[in-house]
Order: C-alpha cells, then structure tokens, then sequence
C-alpha cells in the first residue's frame, strides 16, 4: 500500500523530472511540441495515436455542440489528456485547444515503450501521473454528481414554486380583470339607465295610448259602415318613416294654413303620413260631413304609429340587453370563434350615452373570425373608447377601423380627434395604475389599458399607440386568427 501511494506524484514533480532530463536527450527533446494560443491540439472525433503531457501554459478541454463549444476543464502543466483515444484507438471525445502558448510532450506508442525501456525515472513518473490525474478526476466525477443530483432537487423546487407563482398570478390576473370589468359596469350603469329609460318611456307612452283609445276606436268602428280603409291607415301608420324636424314643422304651418278647422295635433298626423296614406285621407279632411270617418282613420294611423313605436323600443332594449350579457359574460375555459365586428358594435351600443354628442366614423369591411374569448376582448374595445371619449371630453370624432393582412392578422384601429397623448406618457400608458385623470375629477382605476394590454398579450396580440395625423391618438390592436 505504502508503494501504491508513492506512485502519486504531483504535477510539479512530474514537470520537474521531465524538464531536468531534456537536456541530456535529444530523443526526449524530439518528442516536444509547441502550439499558440487558440490553436486546436486535439479535435473531437479524429483519430489520435499519442499522449500529450503539458509542462508549460494552459489548454482548454471543450465539447462541441449546434454552433457552440462549452469549456468542460483546464489543464495545466503536469496534467495530461488524449488518453482514452490514445489506449483504446477510439476518436477524440472532447477538443483540446491551446488556452494560452504551451509546450507539451507528445508520446505515441513506439515512444511509450522506448520510454519504458530507457527512461524508466520517467516510466515511473509516468505511471504516478496517471494514476494522479485518474484519481483526481474521479474526485471531479463524483462531486459533479453530487452537484447535479443537488441542483436537480434545488431546480425541482423552484419548479415547484414557479407553478405555484403562475397558479397565483394568474390568479390575481383574473381578478384584476373582473375588478376593472366591474369598474367600467358600473361606470356604465347610469348611460345605460340612460339608453333604456327613452326606448321604455317610448313603450309606456305608446301602451297608454293604446290601453285608452282602442276601446273608444273599436267603439266608433262600430257604428260606421265606411271600415274599408282602417287597415289601410293602420298599416300606414306601422311603416310610417322618420321625417326630419324641419321638413316636418314646414309641412305643418302649410297644412294649417290649408285646413284651417282642423286642430294641431290632427295636422302634425297628417304631416307624418306617406304621401299615398295622405292622398286617401284628403277627401275625409275637406268634408265635415266625413268627420267622423276623418278622425277614425286618423286613429287607426296612430295605433299603428304607436304599434310600431312599442316594436322598436322593445327591439332596441332588447338589444341592449343582447349586448351587456354579451359584453360582460365570464369565459367558459375554452375561445370560441368570434367576428370582432359585432363584439366592436355591441360594446358602441352599450356606450351609447357616452357617444351621443360623438361623431362616429365606421370602416368595417369583411375579416376573418378570431378565436378568442369575447368578454375579455369586448372589454379591450370599451376601455380604448371610454379612453378616447375622456379625451374628447365627450365632444369630437371616434374612427373605428379593422382589416386583414392576408398573413393571419386581424387589425384594429381606434383613433379619435382629441389633444393625442404626450412623447412622455407613450411608454408608461399600458403600466398598471397609470391614469391621467385628476384626483377625485373622474372614476377610473388606472387598470384600463393595462388590462388591455394583458389580454391582447394573452391571445398573442399586440396593442400600441401612436400620433393620428390631424391630431389625436390612434390605438392599433393585433390578433392572430389562429385554428
């Protein structure tokens, strides 16, 4: 045992033996071999046929891999390497380059030998550095074990930890965006009370009509034998069409000025009528023997007016409806494919009392479906808007825009014709509690475009802003189509 251990020698001693007996020898010298710095030595792969021992500068042991080389030791002087090809005459395992100029001592075979056979002080040295460099790199494999088997735990932690960061971040994702979802509802409420309060009083108005009239109109048709035309005025009255205040007002004072006898709220009827519906009622209006017949049909236009008017309220509160469920409705886990036109239609109705002194500027041509989920897109398009009509302050020109790239992209412009945003507030704009809005002057939460951002991001889109030539600012939103 004690001989064994003698064998281990150190790399010093090894340079020292080899050095010392050079100059004594020139077949010892004859085995030298010089490199510079960056030269390849060895190259993994090829064929090698010698050992290489290092006595003096450094070379680098690297792996090659796809267009990258990763340094896995450094020898110094006393170390050795090419041993496995040079015992076993399989090809290189790793590349050996010069890391700085070095001279080595290059043994094949037939040298191996010769050495053994009259060198034996350096046949001895030999067999301590081998087994020096084994014993050592032995040592090395072991502690990268050790190493790897500890960052495996440390790495399989972390991944335990990061799945749990993303479950609470996503997390606190979704409730930010039900937070500033029930923000802008509520931010809503009273236009949307707005837009339901005219279409229902509308529908009151035309029930209250009716609910006291019928009966009074039943019982005049009741007693005249002339009923041919009642559906004929009715019918008249439920497709009467919208005549502007002014060509009204001036049809009126003429009609008046025609029919003398006949009181106001008659003439303004009159003055609503398609011109066929007037036509068959003049003859009744100029006979007073015909009055009875002249006010039936009146009042069968009217109903119909106001048949019509209950249609169209209740068609237009409907809609409403249709639209805040479809804005606000929570995803069901899966995107579902939606033309965007109609969640960009929904979300102008739901917004309709923060429109009305807004010009609104439409260009929506034909485009591809997007897989997505509606509510959270919906609510991309309501925060850019409300934004914009803040801007405005409620007074101006909204541009809404879409079109298809031809390469798998839906595009969104909405631009509007206020004072455009800053050069210094371009990139805080889509960070979470930015707001430009005055203290206590405007409800907000500051989480608007920074929500938006997070759900175009999350279905892979991108949302910017820029300069609207003219003036104002234009938010540009991209979405994939995808599958």
């Amino acid at each position: 045992m004690a001989t064994f251990r003698r064998n281990f020698v150190s790399n010093a001693d090894i340079v020292n033996t080899i050095n010392s007996m050079l100059p004594d020898s020139t077949w010892l010298r004859g085995l030298l071999r010089k490199y510079h710095s960056g030269e390849v030595i060895l190259r993994e792969g090829q064929e090698n046929d010698s050992l290489f021992v290092i006595l003096e500068g450094q070379v680098s042991m690297e792996k090659e891999g796809d267009n990258l080389s990763t340094r896995i030791d450094l020898q110094e002087p006393g170390d050795f390497f090419g041993l496995l090809s040079f015992h076993t005459g399989k090809p290189v395992f790793t590349t050996s380059r010069a890391h700085s100029d070095v001279t080595l001592l290059a043994i094949n075979h037939q040298s191996f030998e010769e050495i053994n056979n009259q060198y034996p002080n350096i046949s001895h040295t030999l067999q301590g550095m081998v087994f020096s460099n084994l014993a050592h790199r032995y040592k090395r494999v072991v502690m990268l074990h050790v190493e790897v088997d500890n960052l495996s735990r440390e790495l399989e932690k972390e991944k335990d930890q990061l799945k749990h960061t993303i479950k609470v971040l996503e997390k606190t994702r979704n409730m930010l965006i039900s937070q500033e979802k029930m923000a802008v509802l509520g931010e809503l409420t009273a236009g949307l009370a707005h837009e339901m309060n005219n279409p229902a009083s509308a529908l009151l108005r035309s029930v209250d009509f009716l609910v006291k009239n019928l009966p009074e109109m039943f019982d005049k048709s009741a007693r005249i034998q002339e009923k041919s035309l009642m559906r004929f005025f009715f019918e008249s009255g439920q497709q009467r069409e919208f005549v502007s205040s002014e060509g009204q007002r001036e049809k009126t004072r003429n009609l008046a000025e025609k029919y003398p006898d006949l009181g106001r709220p008659e003439v303004r009827l009159m003055s609503e009528m398609h011109p066929d519906a007037f036509d068959a009622l003049v003859p009744y209006a100029s006979n007073s023997r015909k009055r009875e017949l002249f006010e039936l049909y009146l009042e069968a236009f009217q109903t119909g007016v106001f048949t019509n008017s209950i249609t169209l309220s209740a068609s237009r509160i409907e809609n409403l409806v249709k639209s805040l469920r479809s804005f606000s409705r929570h995803n069901k886990g899966e995107r579902e494919k939606m033309d965007i036109r109609k969640g960009i239609g929904e979300t102008l109705m739901i917004l309709g009392s923060r429109l009305k002194n807004i010009e609104v500027e439409l260009n929506l041509p034909e485009i591809p479906p997007v897989n997505c989920y509606p509510g959270e897109i919906n609510q991309v398009w309501t925060n850019i808007i409300i934004n914009a009509c803040d801007a405005m302050e409620e007074k101006g020109r909204l541009i809404v825009s879409c079109r298809y790239d031809g390469s798998g992209s839906v595009w969104v412009d909405i631009a509007d014709t206020g004072p455009g945003i800053p050069a210094k507030f371009r990139k805080k704009i889509f960070s979470p509690s930015f707001t430009t809005k005055a203290a206590g002057g405007e409800f907000g939460l500051g989480l608007g475009l920074s929500i938006s951002k997070s759900i175009v991001e999350k279905h892979q889109g991108i949302i910017t802003v820029s300069d609207r030539p003219g003036g104002g600012a234009v938010f540009t939103v991209r979405l994939p189509v995808g599958n």
